[in-house]
């Protein structure tokens, strides 16, 4: 496996560590598709995958596209702040799920050096950037460079 998948993979498995407990919703939508969402732990492909409901939205600018996540959940566990919003893969499989996860430290400010995990249209991006949490960490944005792209990934988001 390449160094550059090995980056993402960890993104997106601390991203979703983050949140251990079980969430409920009823709708979940990413990149303008309704489906309905059942949160909870399944299979795709022989890849172990995780779904995420709730109000969090999000939005994402990726190579100049805008992105809407919605249907995701907030928490805070061992001193960490955690966004997911849609479905986690951790594994590798083709097309995979939109998601978007956000991690860094529970606490309002800004941030450098923390992680967020995008995946939209079955690619999988990554990065280590700026995390900006507002009072009440129920709302943020994120910026950084996409490890082994020189793309900007940016965003905002609600909880």
């Amino acid at each position: 496996m390449r160094p550059k998948n090995n980056i993402v993979r960890f993104a997106i498995v601390l991203a979703a560590a983050v949140l251990g407990t079980s969430v409920l919703g009823s709708s979940a939508r990413a990149s303008g598709n309704v489906a309905t969402c059942t949160p909870g732990v399944k299979t795709i492909t022989g890849a172990s995958a995780r779904t995420f409901c709730g109000p969090a939205r999000a939005t994402v600018t990726l190579n100049g596209k805008t992105i809407s996540y919605r249907g995701g959940v907030c928490s805070t566990s061992i001193g960490l702040f955690s966004l997911n919003i849609g479905t986690v893969v951790l594994g590798t499989v083709k097309n995979a799920p939109e998601y978007l996860g956000v991690t860094a430290k529970a606490k309002a400010g800004t941030q450098s050096r923390q992680t967020v995990a995008v995946v939209h249209a079955g690619a999988s991006r990554a990065i280590i950037g700026t995390v900006t949490l507002k009072p009440g960490l129920k709302s943020g944005t994120f910026t950084g460079k996409a490890f082994g792209s020189k793309a900007t990934i940016s965003g905002s988001f609600t909880c």
